[in-house]
């Protein structure tokens, strides 16, 4: 405990002139203004902005949607504020339920330089209920050569495909007498941090096939798997362990447009063996699959039975933010679908029934889903392959990425019988 007091300490006197250099937009609590960006096909819970677009009509919907998202820790609302390629010099915050991302086929394809950050404020330097939220597929590159970004979360709260170009990254937030707050547990895979990674106070983190200047410091555990330039030491002191390679990994899929200006989800493919980031040179290997072989699940209209009658067309699912109350379970049954969220859509099962159930199959892909327990018991919640699957599907693997989000309690007032299981795999060859 000594230790971490001296580290933490230390971190702060370092990083607290940095710190004057965060810009942090201001907070509203208005309705949020009616916008072009709003009139999608993904419905009313998605903003597409484009740099045709100001700065004060981005930030008047960005700001409003933070007002109501910085403390909103159990609501229902979600959104998904997207940006097509191009820079904007807008400043941003990512409160709960809340995902931004590019939609570059390239995180260098879409800048901000700004300020694009995660900050405690609300809980006075307390990052440890900084959950559920997302930055993907973006370059973060303020004007200001001295800026410090900040991602300051814990779990559920993922970083990815992410170009950040600043003096220092934080991976924590200050409290109002300038003390490095709580901060414990964070996800960062697949991005190139131009910069010095300041942990200070953050307690656990993981990161996978990145990339950064320098790594300052641990407290608990800090796990690298796959990284560049990951820091020496081995577990526990410092509390370090580093995996020099990937040794199998599907990166999760990601929406973009093409230059026809169409909708089109990229997934990745699988890789072995791997160490920095899926783009280093170039387009990630992969397949794109346009947005038409998708059903579009809107949480006003799309059930259960209109999801299982798509997905029995041959179609894959995008699943757009909102709450899906599902009266069945929604059963996969051909190879190489793809199941897709945006903005933290979240399936409740309303009659105790299992949420997403997987046949053996091969190269099915799953990401980005909030899948979360209704008021009625469910053995299970995500099911994959059953009893005496043998099925070998080590060359196209099946891929649940992005449920980092399969919760048990929280939000909702659930039923006091145990819930044993939130996922069954019976499959082989799953990545995870």
């Amino acid at each position: 405990m000594k230790k971490m007091k001296k580290v933490t300490a230390a971190v702060s006197a370092l990083a607290l002139a940095i710190s004057l250099n965060t810009v942090y937009p201001a907070v509203t609590h208005a309705a949020i203004p009616s916008s072009p960006a709003n009139s999608t096909i993904f419905g009313p819970n998605v903003y597409v902005f484009d740099p045709s677009m100001s700065k004060p009509d981005i930030e008047s919907v960005t700001s409003a949607v933070y007002g109501n998202q910085e403390r909103n820790e159990f609501g229902d609302e979600r959104y998904a504020l997207l940006f097509k390629p191009g820079a904007y010099d807008v400043n941003m915050n990512v409160g709960f339920n809340t995902s931004v991302a590019g939609l570059g086929q390239n995180p260098d394809d879409v800048t901000i330089t700004g300020a694009l950050n995660v900050d405690a404020k609300w809980d006075n330097g307390n990052a440890t209920r900084n959950f559920w939220r997302s930055i993907e597929n973006v370059k973060i590159a303020p004007a200001d050569p001295n800026a410090t970004v900040r991602y300051a979360v814990s779990q559920a709260a993922p970083m990815r495909r992410v170009h950040v170009v600043s003096k220092d990254m934080h991976l924590f937030d200050f409290t109002a007498s300038w003390d490095a707050g709580w901060a414990s547990g964070g996800y960062l895979a697949d991005s190139k941090i131009d910069a010095n990674i300041i942990p200070a106070s953050q307690q656990q983190w993981f990161s996978r096939n990145s990339e950064w200047n320098s790594w300052s410091n641990g407290v608990w555990n800090m796990v690298f798997v796959g990284d560049k330039n990951a820091p020496s030491g081995e577990f526990p002191d410092p509390p370090y362990t580093v995996i020099d390679k990937t040794p199998v990994v599907k990166e999760k899929p990601y929406l973009y447009v093409d230059n026809q200006g169409h909708y089109q989800v990229f997934v990745p493919s699988l890789e072995t063996n791997t160490q920095g980031v899926s783009w280093a040179n170039g387009q990630t290997p992969g397949q794109s699959i346009s947005i038409d072989d998708f059903y579009i699940a809107k949480p006003d209209s799309a059930t259960s039975a209109a999801i299982n009658a798509a997905l029995e067309d041959g179609k894959n699912l995008f699943f757009t933010p909102g709450i899906y109350h599902l009266s069945d379970t929604i059963h996969v049954t051909n190879p190489n679908t793809v199941v897709y969220g945006i903005g933290l859509p979240t399936l409740i099962p309303d009659n105790g029934q299992d949420v997403i159930v997987i046949d053996d199959v091969d190269g099915v892909n799953v990401s980005g889903l909030v899948i979360e327990a209704g008021e009625q018991t469910s053995s299970t919640l995500l099911k994959v392959g059953e009893p005496g699957s043998a099925a070998d599907h080590s060359a196209n693997p099946i891929f649940l990425g992005g449920l980092a989000f399969i919760r048990i309690s929280g939000m909702r007032r659930l039923s006091w019988r145990t819930r044993l299981k939130h996922r069954l795999i019976r499959a082989s060859n799953c990545i995870i």
